[in-house]
């Protein structure tokens, strides 16, 4: 992953399409109040679904294990400012590559003063469910990206 400034994380931002917005709540907190780490990918993980979702992809209790079997293979994150207890939060998700069985989908969070907060690379790769080895992305999944995200993609990749 190439390593950015936050002023070039944030000019990054006219890329994304699609972003949910999370408040920071006492769970998620360690005893400084500062986010933990880990609930970072927790916040990606959900923008990523609300992503699918919004491409066009149904989201029900057997989408990741039936019809869109994902598996998250890989992560990349950069720290730029912590998020505190009740911070409202924004969650911008893009894909960025789509190979022949995986696709890269990038999150940048940014506070409500939209400072960048971090910057995340996920590698996630369509998974025959019987096997459980990486096989072809279905072409409607890569249809409803490609659609969605236009011009800003890159194919081939994987």
């Amino acid at each position: 992953m190439k390593k950015y400034t936050e002023n070039e994380i944030l000019e990054q931002l006219k890329l994304y399409k699609h972003n949910i917005e999370g408040q920071v709540k006492f769970h998620e907190v360690d005893s400084f109040p500062v986010v933990h780490n880990i609930q970072y990918f927790y916040y990606c993980e959900w923008a990523r679904t609300k992503y699918l979702e919004n491409c066009g992809v149904e989201f029900n209790k057997t989408t990741f294990t039936k019809h869109t079997p994902l598996m998250t293979v890989h992560h990349e994150m950069d720290y730029f400012n912590p998020l505190m207890l009740s911070d409202i939060y924004y969650t911008y998700t893009r894909c960025a590559k789509i190979g022949n069985s995986s696709i890269e989908l990038d999150n940048i969070i940014v506070d409500n003063d939209k400072k960048a907060i971090i910057y995340l690379t996920s590698t996630l790769v369509n998974v025959n469910i019987k096997t459980n080895k990486p096989e072809t992305l279905p072409k409607d999944l890569q249809t409803k990206i490609m659609n969605f995200e236009g011009k800003n993609l890159i194919l081939g990749i994987r």
